[in-house]
């Protein structure tokens, strides 16, 4: 689709993310809870906001967190909160680093156990982790560097409607991307899936009536996802101690699942680029409509018969040519034989 084409309203939307995103570094922020842009997608996210027809709109590219819950019951003073992402709610905790897309989304509270109601982040990376290392074998870095307090194990039955239970997570990248029709959508769809983003699909195709609401494409999956409970706070006014679960070997093994599926998010994301990159797949080339796609193809079949033609006769003409020699051949024995002395006697 010719930039002239596209739709006004798309544009003005584009220009307005990519004004944001051109902010300086010292003075950019949006409403993720990191406030900027990943670094490890950075460049990805500019060489896609080049190309005719798509923005991106927020972005993760990938993460470990320790999450602690919100409560499970209002006291007084709590503040319900609201998905600070846009697109995701629950537990995705509104994962969407550069949420740059403006107003117009749709607000929500989170459902309890969220971030509402006192949930909050215990530690953070975009990258990952290198364990810490130990002065001596009693030391507990990651217990420390995940906020929480050691105890060797449970020590009683818990109520899981009593507590407020702390997460281990890593989460691959998620990648939020605007198009300006389904024919762009679909290219952007194509290389997420092949790339090994199966759970990624198209939203807002209810809205598509409204001249100002465009298809967003969620890149995504969950099949590198990674998340197990590791600790827990008693569910009350007083109490704010958090408590380990489990031990600090346990905490080693899974960081050690977490770095490793950072590399293969990095593959994915790779594939991705290469995939959306394609000369043939390109999302920004031209727009056809069911005519010229018809002309096209036409075009293409008659240069391929061309193409099979030419080989045929190619290959019919050597045929010929080998049958030539084969009987110059004979007539070489033919003139040997006549011109022998011994036939001559």
């Amino acid at each position: 689709m010719p930039i002239q084409s596209l739709p006004a309203p798309f544009l003005a939307k584009k220009q307005k993310i990519l004004s944001t995103l051109a902010t300086p570094s010292s003075s950019y922020t949006d409403r993720s809870p990191k406030g900027s842009v990943d670094d490890g997608i950075r460049d990805l996210i500019d060489r896609i906001n080049r190309l005719e027809g798509i923005v991106t709109t927020s972005s993760c590219a990938g993460r470990i967190s320790v999450f602690l819950q919100g409560r499970n019951r209002p006291f007084q003073g709590d503040v319900e909160d609201e998905d600070p992402g846009g697109f995701q709610e629950g537990f995705d905790e509104g994962r969407g680093n550069n949420d740059v897309s403006g107003g117009g989304l749709r607000q929500f509270k989170t459902v309890s156990g969220g971030k509402g109601r006192g949930g909050r982040w215990l530690f953070v990376s975009h990258e990952p982790i290198k364990v810490p290392s130990k002065q001596d074998l009693g030391d507990t870095p990651l217990f420390t560097l995940f906020g929480l307090s050691l105890v060797p194990l449970v020590s009683q039955e818990l109520n899981s409607s009593q507590v407020r239970f702390v997460r281990f997570q890593f989460e691959p990248m998620i990648l939020h991307i605007m198009a300006a029709s389904l024919h762009h959508a679909q290219k952007i769809l194509s290389a997420a899936i092949n790339a090994g983003f199966r759970e990624s699909g198209v939203q807002t195709l209810k809205n598509l009536d409204d001249p100002n609401s465009f298809p967003t494409v969620a890149v995504r999956t969950a099949g590198l996802g990674l998340s197990s409970l590791i600790g827990y706070m008693r569910d009350s006014e007083n109490e704010e101690e958090i408590l380990g679960m489990v031990n600090e070997e346990y905490l080693e093994v899974l960081l050690g699942i977490a770095n490793e599926r950072f590399g293969l998010n990095t593959e994915r994301i790779k594939r991705f680029s290469d995939n959306l990159f394609q000369k043939d797949n390109e999302v920004g080339s031209a727009w056809e409509d069911k005519r010229a796609r018809q002309e096209r193809k036409r075009a293409e079949g008659l240069k391929q018969r061309q193409i099979l033609w030419k080989e045929k006769k190619e290959q019919k003409d050597l045929r010929h040519s080998d049958d030539c020699m084969e009987l110059t051949g004979d007539e070489s024995n033919l003139l040997r034989f006549l011109h022998d002395p011994i036939n001559d006697a």
